[in-house]
């Protein structure tokens, strides 16, 4: 038996005469609820005013056995009043809670790749009540790769999570909270659908797409759609027999046609739900900054500071870029420290490609014996006091600040200065000569030795050897 308007119950609006309506489920996206109707002159400034951010809005469909069957619980995305020959029509939009997971952008990573899915969908969840997800897509298994989301809402971010496996998430709109299937809701249901309703057609665009770029065995016929007009009420991913064929709902909706509720089904075979993946084309350029927190060969691992406290045995081991590299025995290894800056770089829009390289120092400028006030010398220094400084007018190279160190000036020559021993050791010939004056000095005693002939001056001069001549 066809159901009217009268079959339907809106909440919290009732409605003199229901005058447009329609709810759209369609996989990947909330489900969408608009519907017109006249309301009561009394009831004209309410509406507007008790609607707030988190009204719920539902709809019932009451069938002909007194039962009412939920239709779709959301929240208000616009109601408007508006009056034509002084009769007073209300307007509504809403959508499924998941709405709610599709407001803030955010930028964090999630860098165990041994995270099972089911737990980052956990993780994500502590920012709604009563959020509701089952897995259909993985059977609770690790992500494998490191996922970022980058300038996303968490919807946005999930449904590009979910590209990775080539399925799509599909909404739950009759409760009151949000929930949806990350993959697919598998449950048949032993309907017997109207066949003399129904149109068929071939997709043929996702067809050479999947048969051009994807590795999965596709056909034509796995992209046969069936549109199917029927009084039986159905959720999205609903498994069903239609035309010999097991398919799959992949998007509903529900409408009126001359006061009456009709109800229109997309049918797919399950490989036509394959979705094709996709990237945050955004993340291509950026940088995230962090700090290093581990150092192992040539990679680092990163708390980076848009994300909470980052567990070290959980976080992701990133290449670190030196300035130059050619192979194993050539090139620039100078790795950064532990507590150093450094900045996360994705050259393309797939987080595996991410790699650490130096980042901008947060030191202020200002700060006491800052190194870097001259912009003519260049500094390279270690935490440990280890430093070569190359400066317009010569090179130092330091052990220790003022204390163990060489300079080549331009000027003056080379200077050697240590408040320890310095030793000369040559395997071959060591020469010393001057153009002028050359001096020896020694605050105790200088001595000579060589093959047995000994010269100590020490206040007194002590020669020895096989042989003396003094002239």
């Amino acid at each position: 038996m066809s159901l009217d308007y009268h079959n339907l119950q809106i909440q919290p609006f009732p409605l003199v005469n229901l005058e447009e309506f329609t709810l759209t489920k369609k996989i990947n996206e909330h489900t969408h609820l608009y519907f017109t109707g006249i309301i009561p002159e009394e009831m004209k400034d309410s509406y507007i005013n008790s609607t707030e951010a988190d009204t719920v809005i539902q709809v019932g469909q009451l069938d002909d056995t007194g039962q009412i069957k939920p239709l779709f619980s959301g929240i208000a995305l616009s109601v408007e009043v508006k009056v034509i020959r002084g009769v007073y029509y209300l307007e509504v939009e809403a959508a499924s809670h998941t709405y709610r997971m599709d407001v803030q952008r955010r930028i964090r990573s999630f860098q165990d790749i041994q995270m099972t899915l089911p737990e980052l969908l956990q993780q994500i969840g502590k920012n709604y009540d009563g959020l509701d997800v089952i897995d259909g897509a993985t059977g609770g298994a690790a992500i494998k790769r490191i996922a970022v989301q980058y300038k996303e809402t968490d919807w946005e971010f999930l449904r590009r999570l979910a590209s990775r496996y080539h399925t799509s998430l599909m909404p739950v709109a009759q409760f009151d909270d949000p929930k949806f299937y990350f993959g697919i809701q598998d449950t048949y249901q032993p309907i017997a659908l109207d066949h003399t309703r129904y149109t068929v057609r071939k997709r043929m665009v996702p067809f050479r797409y999947f048969k051009e770029n994807d590795s999965a065995a596709m056909e034509e016929n796995d992209f046969i759609v069936y549109e199917v007009e029927t009084e039986e009420v159905l959720d999205l991913g609903s498994h069903i027999h239609f035309q010999g064929k097991s398919l799959y709902v992949t998007e509903a909706y529900m409408d009126m046609y001359n006061g009456l509720i009709r109800h229109l089904y997309v049918l797919c075979s399950y490989k036509g739900l394959r979705q094709k993946s996709y990237y945050q084309e955004n993340l291509a350029g950026a940088s995230l900054n962090g700090t290093v927190i581990d150092v192992q060969n040539d990679q680092v691992k990163i708390q980076l500071d848009c994300d909470e406290k980052q567990d070290i045995s959980k976080a992701h081991w990133f290449s670190y870029s030196t300035l130059y590299s050619a192979g194993d025995h050539t090139g620039w290894y100078v790795m950064p420290e532990k507590g150093d800056p450094v900045s996360l770089y994705f050259p393309g829009s797939r987080e595996e490609d991410g790699f650490a390289r130096g980042a901008i120092r947060r030191a202020a400028r200002n700060a006491p014996n800052n190194k870097l006030s001259n912009p003519n010398v260049k500094i390279w220094r270690t935490p440990y006091g280890r430093e070569i400084q190359l400066a317009p007018d010569g090179i130092t190279v330091s052990a220790q600040d003022g204390a163990v160190y060489i300079h080549l000036d331009n000027k003056n020559g080379i200077q050697i200065v240590s408040n320890q021993q310095v030793s000369i050791s040559a395997g071959g010939n060591l020469s010393l000569s001057a153009g002028k004056t050359m001096s020896l000095s020694a605050g105790g005693s200088l001595t000579l030795d060589c093959n047995g002939s000994h010269i100590n001056l020490s206040g007194t001069t002590d020669v020895k050897g096989a042989e003396v001549k003094s002239n």
